[in-house]
């Protein structure tokens, strides 16, 4: 009897033991308990001194830096100077990458005060499976300790990998490097830390003393991080008890700067956007056209007849279109005589598309009109202002042709005393617009949107000769009398500043823009236009086939841009 009282208390005993230890001595947390806890969402990211691009600095520190107001490198007032007068320009794009932590086991021994726990990261710059970027890599770093808030500055350092360009902040030479700005940050002290593999899932596995004031970072370069308060999970549960939970994110990046541009000022100034202009008229025609919805078309280009005495060329070519796909005759053929005022002559009308239009009772009577119309428009035309603007065509082509081209100095040179010449000439003469010299045509019957003497406009872009900016003044007051349709020309088309290329028949987007349908729409529509309408394609830039190395460019496009659609077999012939 003695003997089974004994062993009973032995069981009690160990019952109560077990339960001290592993009933009240470990805490379990889950999923739902670090979401709850997690602080400071899409603000800090990791700039450790393995990741500075700056070897002069000395700093063996990770930092978790809070740069939301970062403006963007050209936005700081650094400018660039070619040395050798060759082009060059500056493009600046900026995303930041989301992470997701998974916590798979957590346990919390009081005894000991540590922290066990497990899981995987996901997400990031170098996530194969959401990016397919299989050549890149993106450690996650994990740290647990007490976080020391401090200021971190901002470098720029551009001398040592351009040679040939001159940087300037401020009118200031930067010989090695300069401080653009400073943000708040924190580092860790007393911590524990721990590297992830490289790419998909990475798993993890750590075990840390912590405290009240513990915080638990998961981050990598370009990527946000992911910050739980330890300290509070685990000795202040209430604190974050009534907190919203943050569900997990789809998006894998976030576009911060593009083409040097802030997203965030490109999102307000389309908010800023309200007042009814030119283009909010030819915009929504375009995208109706798009759509095959000619007749909607029809009333926007009607609407801006009705709003602008001054209608471009290209917006009435479309209008025309639109009328006769909408069966609409007689507007069709009062846009006709609108193009008889832009001195475009009578073969433009050989088109297949106005055979209905020939077809007309009314054919007869419109052709005499407009044969009057033509030639009134050439009485007025001023023919000395368009023979003084190609003569300057001329004289830029003499050095810039492709059989004649000199030297980059030379061609500077060249640019900067043609710029001139057209500042006198825009002063006395006024600029080149399509009512004082009239609309050009290909053969008499192909309209040209794009007047080749554009080009002289774009070296000095390209160039920045001294007397640019007396240029952009001029320009600026021809775009605000609809003289100068700036916004349409390929003058603000670079390749620092296109989301989007076309090489070898393929259509690709550079990673860090993000996507954009409609404007995939437009670019395909380039390549599948059947009436010929003119539409503003946006910003695109066709590539040229490098035949001595293409496996340079093929790597390239590889590397930095995402594969959109085939659009074209007959790649070598773009401009037609």
């Amino acid at each position: 009897m003695k003997f089974k009282i004994i062993i009973n208390t032995i069981v009690i005993v160990n019952l109560f033991i077990a339960n001290t230890f592993f009933g009240q001595d470990i805490k379990i947390y889950k999923q739902k308990d670090f979401v709850n806890n997690k602080v400071f969402d899409s603000t800090y990211h990791l700039l450790w001194y393995k990741s500075r691009p700056f070897p002069s600095i000395k700093d063996t520190v990770a930092y978790f830096i809070d740069d939301r107001n970062y403006k963007g490198i050209i936005n700081y007032g650094v400018e660039f100077k070619s040395k050798d007068f060759k082009n060059f320009t500056f493009s600046e794009n900026v995303s930041m990458y989301f992470l997701n932590v998974d916590f798979t086991k957590s346990k919390y021994n009081i005894i000991d005060s540590t922290l066990e726990i497990e899981g995987y990261v996901s997400g990031g710059w170098g996530d194969e499976e959401k990016n397919g970027w299989n050549k890149n890599e993106s450690n996650i770093e994990i740290f647990i300790g007490e976080k020391i808030d401090t200021k971190s500055p901002c470098y720029f350092d551009f001398y040592e990998k351009n040679k040939n360009v001159e940087t300037r902040l401020n009118n200031k030479i930067i010989t090695n490097f300069a401080i653009l700005d400073t943000f708040p940050s924190f580092y860790f002290k007393n911590y524990t830390h721990y590297k992830t593999t490289s790419k998909g899932l990475r798993p993890f596995k750590l075990l840390a003393k912590v405290n009240k004031n513990s915080i638990l970072v998961f981050g990598s370069f370009a990527c946000y991080s992911e910050i739980y308060d330890i300290g509070a999970m685990i000795f202040s549960p209430k604190k974050n008890k009534t907190k919203q939970r943050v569900n997990k994110r789809e998006k894998v990046f976030k576009p911060i700067i593009i083409n040097n541009k802030l997203v965030s000022n490109i999102e307000k100034e389309k908010n800023l956007i309200q007042a009814i202009n030119y283009y909010t008229y030819s915009e929504k025609a375009e995208n109706f056209i798009l759509q095959k919805q000619y007749s909607k078309a029809k009333e926007q280009y009607n609407l801006l007849n009705y709003n602008y005495p001054t209608i471009f060329t290209r917006d009435i070519h479309n209008a025309i279109r639109c009328a006769i796909l909408s069966r609409d005759l007689k507007t069709a053929f009062f846009w006709g005589e609108r193009l008889a005022d832009k001195g475009v002559g009578i073969p433009y009308f050989n088109a297949k598309i106005f055979k209905v239009l020939k077809k007309s009772n009314y054919w007869t009577v419109f052709n005499i009109k407009y044969d009057s119309l033509f030639n009134a428009n050439q009485n007025k035309l001023n023919l000395n202002l368009k023979s003084d603007i190609e003569q300057l065509l001329k004289e830029d082509q003499n050095d810039y042709g492709l059989a004649t081209r000199k030297e980059p100095r030379a061609l500077y040179e060249t640019t900067e005393r043609v710029t001139e010449m057209l500042i006198e000439l825009l002063r006395k003469k006024g600029y080149p617009s399509e009512e004082k010299i009239g609309a050009y045509t290909k053969n008499d019957t192909i309209l040209v949107n794009s007047p080749n003497f554009y080009v002289l406009i774009r070296h000095a872009i390209q160039q920045k000769p001294k007397n640019l900016t007396k240029l952009n003044e001029l320009l600026n007051k021809s775009i605000d009398d609809l003289e100068y349709d700036s916004k349409r020309s390929p003058n603000n088309i670079m390749d620092y500043n296109s989301c989007f290329h076309i090489y070898k028949g393929n259509l690709y987007n550079e990673k860090s823009c993000g996507s954009n349908d409609l404007m995939i729409k437009k670019i395909f529509f380039k390549f599948n236009n059947p009436h010929n309408f003119i539409i503003d394609n946006g910003n695109f830039v066709i590539s040229e086939y490098n035949k001595q190395n293409p496996k340079e460019f093929d790597l390239f496009y590889e590397q930095n841009f995402n594969f959109i659609m085939k659009l074209t077999d007959d790649w070598e012939f773009y401009e037609k």
